[in-house]
């Protein structure tokens, strides 16, 4: 396995956390990303009204009228729209119950009433598993929005404050370089005894001639 592979499956393994954030964390976050819940109710909630309008309505008047080959068609996509629901509502069971068991135990009741009975418990099941894939898939898109606005904010601070450094050190004053010992020149001093010498020469001088 290549190593793109193991880290495309790593980073997808912790994007994904809706079977580890409980329930009411995905519906604060939810209610704050109500765009986010919008997408994830018409997404992951049309996916079960598909699987039961088919499995209650069309695959028994299309078997009935002898379209057997278009009737396991239909079948099929049935199974994929409640593959679809139940790997969100096992991730869901999972963070509700914390118990794979469970989970799946829910995943099985849930599904199987709403495809298999008829009448008020077929729209009941119907109802629960739309407002779950609404809130599970709602608020998966809802983190990984706040992901990616966070990833950009921090992005964008870290860019700042690379400018803001690139400015200082472009305006820093430079201080020159101290002058080594040996090449510093000797400060003068003023000797006063060397004037008075200079002075009785000079008057010497001026009395021989």
């Amino acid at each position: 396995m290549s190593k793109s592979t193991k880290r495309s499956k790593r980073s997808s393994r912790a994007t994904d956390r809706s079977a580890t954030t409980d329930v009411v964390t995905q519906l604060e976050c939810a209610i704050r990303r109500p765009q986010a819940t919008l997408i994830g109710a018409l997404v992951g909630g049309l996916v079960p009204w598909f699987a039961r309008t088919l499995a209650h309505v069309e695959v028994p008047a299309v078997w009935s009228a002898g379209s057997h080959g278009l009737a396991l068609v239909m079948i099929a996509v049935v199974l994929g729209c409640a593959c679809f629901s139940a790997l969100t509502v096992y991730k869901f069971g999972c963070a509700t119950f914390g118990d794979t068991r469970k989970a799946l135990g829910f995943v099985l009741a849930i599904e199987g009433v709403m495809l298999v009975s008829t009448g008020v418990t077929s729209a009941v099941a119907l109802a629960v598993l739309i407002a779950i894939n609404a809130l599970s898939n709602g608020s998966a898109i809802a983190l990984a929005r706040e992901a990616t606005c966070k990833k950009r904010e921090a992005s964008a601070r870290a860019a700042a404050t690379r400018r803001s450094r690139g400015t200082s050190t472009r305006r820093a004053p430079q201080t020159p370089a101290p002058m080594p010992a040996q090449h510093r020149q000797p400060a003068s001093h003023w000797n006063p005894m060397s004037d008075v010498v200079d002075a009785e020469i000079i008057s010497e001088q001026c009395l021989l001639s």
